[in-house]
């Protein structure tokens, strides 16, 4: 039975480099990093997914235990980070490898030995082999030698995922969020039509069952019936450059649109096509395509540009937009209130793709195809594939028995990502692959 995902909460006082860490798990700077104590106060939390070694959990930034940047606050932000651990199923602690042990890092020790969490111990900012010489004063903490770490750098990230995969469940068996219902992320730049979109479909289909309104800059979640399906709609805030986000309203609002994605099981992605693609337009499809979550482009406000079709708007998003070609298109007029059906269609559809269950035969065969088409360069030994089969859908995830994994650079398996997409009749439909190595046999001598 799929387990539900775990927490993982990262704690230590302040300024130790948890919110790089935490940035560092998502591949992408979500959580703010500044060189001021205390300027994570709250709790953030999101979902992290590593492919080796196989891990899938929550993981949680909290405020810095201590002194913050106004005193009046030491106790909310504490407060805050014992909250969260109380919820965690394990704890990464952790210290600054440059400034050596303090009294706050004896606190924050002590406050974790209470709570009887299961911790791993990291040491932050190992840049070099100076502030890898402070790591014996750690010892003093009673939790064994903290693990040498560069947040910043990415250094020893591999040796505390093994860390973690020790501890928590393997990502096979942690459990999607299920309710039934088709979630639906509506993305796109600001003005683009989505919020009209939305109001349009539940006005022609008046079958509204709940409306979970947040503020005017959040993600709206709407439940509501298409064609007797259950259905959940979450209208996102509209998207810019993270260059131009200057408010920490804002800022939630990106996070909040990323959680919306990473929840979703189809996402549309909404342009305006009285305007030319932008640079977000390609980071949204991106960051979707990413998420492994297929895409239905929409493209708006076609009464406004009738001279567009589809024909034509294709071959715009093939120059413009190249990875998201595969996709569903869609011309629609909110206005006039045409294009939506076909758009919801298609994304029922996609949604159904993406459960396909691939028979362990028709996988191998694919995959053996595959590689008999494939043309490798150079002379040395080439990427081969032993044995593939099926981890999981949504997204289809594969796991395959290769030789070396070394031998699989990103060009080959994005190679074999579209080879197989189209040989099993997923495209349109990111999938996602699993190498491991198959484990030699020692050889026998006589």
């Amino acid at each position: 039975m799929p387990l539900p995902r775990p927490l993982v909460a990262i704690v230590g006082r302040p300024n130790v480099g948890k919110s790089s860490l935490f940035n560092r798990f998502m591949g992408e700077r979500i959580a703010i990093v500044e060189a001021t104590a205390g300027v994570t106060r709250d709790r953030l939390q999101m979902p992290a997914r590593f492919e080796e070694p196989d891990l899938d959990f929550d993981v949680m930034d909290t405020g810095g235990i201590g002194i913050v940047d106004r005193a009046d606050l030491g106790d909310s932000v504490e407060y805050q980070v014992m909250t969260g651990l109380e919820s965690a199923e394990l704890v990464l602690f952790l210290v600054d490898a440059r400034e050596g042990l303090t009294l706050l890092d004896e606190r924050v020790a002590k406050l974790l030995r209470k709570s009887g969490s299961q911790i791993i111990f990291a040491a932050n900012k190992c840049e070099n082999r100076s502030a890898e010489s402070n790591l014996s004063e750690f010892h003093s903490l009673g939790l064994g030698g903290p693990l040498p770490l560069s947040a910043q750098e990415g250094r020893g990230m591999v040796d505390l995922l093994e860390e973690m995969a020790g501890v928590l469940p393997p990502g096979e068996a942690v459990e999607e969020p299920v309710d039934g219902a088709l979630r639906i992320a509506v993305l796109g730049r600001r003005n683009t039509g989505k919020s009209s979109f939305v109001n349009q479909l539940l006005g022609e289909q008046r079958v509204i069952v709940s409306d979970i309104a947040g503020t005017t800059r959040d993600s709206v979640e709407v439940a509501f019936e298409w064609k007797g399906n259950p259905v959940k709609l979450v209208d996102t805030a509209g998207i810019h450059r993270r260059a131009k986000i200057s408010t920490a309203v804002e800022y939630f609002s990106l996070t909040r649109s990323d959680q919306a994605i990473r929840r979703a099981h189809v996402a549309l992605l909404f342009l305006d096509l009285t305007q030319l693609p932008a640079r977000m337009d390609q980071e949204i499809g991106r960051t979707v395509n990413d998420r492994y979550k297929p895409v239905v482009v929409v493209g708006t406000k076609w009464d406004l540009a009738p001279e567009v079709t589809v024909s034509s708007f294709r071959d715009w998003i093939s120059r413009k937009l190249p990875h998201l070609s595969q996709a569903p298109l869609h011309l629609v007029s909110n206005t006039e209130g045409k294009g939506l059906d076909m758009v919801m269609s298609s994304a029922m559809k996609l949604h159904q793709s993406a459960g396909k269950v691939i028979g362990t035969g028709e996988l191998n065969r694919a995959v053996q195809a595959t590689f008999g088409r494939l043309r490798f360069r150079g002379r040395g030994e080439k990427p081969r594939v032993f044995y593939a089969t099926q981890l999981k859908s949504h997204p289809p995830s594969f796991l395959l028995f290769v030789n070396r994994k070394k031998l699989f650079e990103k060009e080959v398996i994005r190679a074999v990502g579209k080879a197989l997409q189209k040989d099993l009749g997923l495209l349109g439909i990111p999938i996602r692959l699993v190498l491991r190595e198959r484990k030699r046999s020692p050889s026998k001598r006589g």
